[in-house]
């Protein structure tokens, strides 16, 4: 009767691939959910890269600046050192189409908690504007002389809270605030009054913020902006995001490379197999199909509408389980961030698709090649 069933489907044109797959409805979503289970591991080892490049360039990606200055040659925050002469500021806020430009104090070090201690930025900015601090302080107010602003999800993991004591340089300071988002894999940020940050290192202009009145391109500001301050390096700030991204990268190219490679290569191999199998599985009925006279391209077409449906399924599904891994994840360990990207996605798809197609077509291959008396046999 399935062959007749079949046979039926094939002359009214019905669509087969659908019919065929969910004709044994358990088979058919043991399928699509090993698909979707290979097509998460993607999804989450590239969120999971994505998320960690977010994180580490937060400050920056997050500032109101449309120019960043730094010492000549110095082009990221990450792992660099960046001085300045104190009036770079004011040189920059006087070039036209400059709404304001603000100097930043920077330094890595470290952050101690009654319960451990994290790698840290020490970001000294002016509190009286914000310009250059936090874009939000979660709770409480900005840091004075011996106080520090912290990011809640450090906080958290150091047993900090507002009006407890944070070891930044040796020197407790009270932390009276919490800001987000400043916190990933690697390190944490801490803010304080430029004046505090004087007294923990030294006076110090590391980089200088500079925000556009709207009256030009940031390309073009950035351009005036280095006409009145040579021997520095000025970006705007994608050029910088750009900069830190491609650093910290490098510096975790090799592993990162490799977890995406080797996840990306199982969950293809997964794919490719899964399909194969579920094309073997149904082989005798496209046998019979073949044998009472339908072209092999037609038979090819079912199985290309087969791993369509399945790839379609699998991609949605493992793409909702990696959003919502993305919202839960940070919850269950605050210094972790998954980001799944549209990018991310689309290849993940790309890749499934032919590794399906790969794996489904190869039976279909041998099946032209058989006798159709020869199918008739093996369907007894």
């Amino acid at each position: 009767m399935s062959h007749l069933r079949l046979l039926t489907d094939l002359r009214r044109r019905v669509p087969l691939g659908r019919r065929v797959l969910f004709g044994d409805r358990r088979r058919g979503v043991l399928t699509i959910t090993g698909v979707a289970v290979a097509l998460l591991l993607v999804l989450v080892l590239d969120a999971l890269r994505v998320g960690a490049l977010e994180r580490v360039t937060a400050y920056i990606r997050t500032s109101s600046a449309d120019v960043v200055v730094s010492q000549e040659g110095v082009r990221t925050m990450h792992m660099s050192a960046s001085a300045l002469p104190e009036d770079t500021a004011e040189k920059a806020a006087a070039v036209p189409g400059v709404a304001w430009a603000v100097p930043v104090a920077f330094t890595s070090t470290a952050v101690d908690g009654p319960d451990g201690r994290l790698l840290t930025y020490l970001i000294g900015y002016d509190t009286l504007t914000g310009r250059g601090g936090p874009v939000r302080i979660e709770e409480g107010r900005a840091p004075g002389r011996g106080e520090a602003l912290v990011d809640d999800a450090a906080a958290s993991a150091l047993g900090l809270a507002v009006g407890s004591a944070a070891t930044v340089q040796g020197v407790p300071l009270t932390v009276v605030g919490l800001a987000s988002g400043g916190t990933s894999i690697t390190n944490t940020t801490v803010f304080v009054s430029a004046e505090q940050f004087a007294d923990l290192v030294a006076p110090t202009v590391s980089y200088v913020l500079v925000a556009g009145d709207g009256s030009a391109h940031s390309d073009e500001l950035a351009a005036e902006v280095e006409k009145v301050l040579p021997g520095t390096t000025v970006q705007t700030r994608e050029q910088f995001i750009a900069s830190e991204s491609a650093v910290v990268g490098d510096m975790s190219a090799d592993l990162l490379t490799l977890m995406d490679l080797v996840g990306y290569l199982i969950a293809l191999a997964v794919i490719a197999l899964g399909l194969m199998t579920s094309t073997l599985d149904r082989l005798r009925d496209y046998g019979v199909l073949k044998a009472l006279g339908a072209p092999t391209r037609r038979l090819a077409g079912t199985v290309t509408s087969q791993v369509l449906w399945i790839t379609g399924l699998a991609v949605a599904i493992a793409t909702m389980l990696a959003v919502v891994l993305s919202a839960l994840v940070p919850l269950l360990a605050s210094t972790v961030g998954l980001s799944v990207t549209a990018g991310s996605v689309a290849s993940a798809a790309i890749g499934a698709l032919a590794a399906g197609l790969a794996g489904a077509l190869i039976p279909v291959w041998r099946l032209a090649r058989i006798d159709a008396a020869t199918a008739f046999r093996s369907s007894r």
